[in-house]
């Protein structure tokens, strides 16, 4: 499923961020029977939950040790500085 067409739209094989973005630019949370990692089981809270703290912890390294900038340093740039947690 991870490789998909018809699911992932052109190029699955590699990392697109747009697909997860409406037309505003806005973040849309997609289903997650997309991920057939965190489908069924009896772990699923447990692998899910251990894969989200995973992220935030990458993230949290990534931005302490780098610098990040805009391409375009003469617009401004507009951001929420925040951490999602499913519940």
């Amino acid at each position: 499923m991870g490789r998909m067409k018809w699911l992932w739209g052109e190029h699955p094989e590699e990392f697109h961020p747009e697909r997860w973005f409406n037309e505003e630019d806005v973040f849309q949370q997609g289903s997650s029977f997309k991920f057939t990692a965190f489908q069924t089981s009896p772990r699923i809270r447990l692998g899910k939950e251990f894969a989200y703290r995973q992220m935030k912890i990458f993230s949290a390294i990534l931005t302490s040790s780098f610098i990040f900038k805009l391409s375009d340093e003469q617009t401004a740039g507009n951001y929420k500085v925040m951490l999602y947690s499913a519940l």
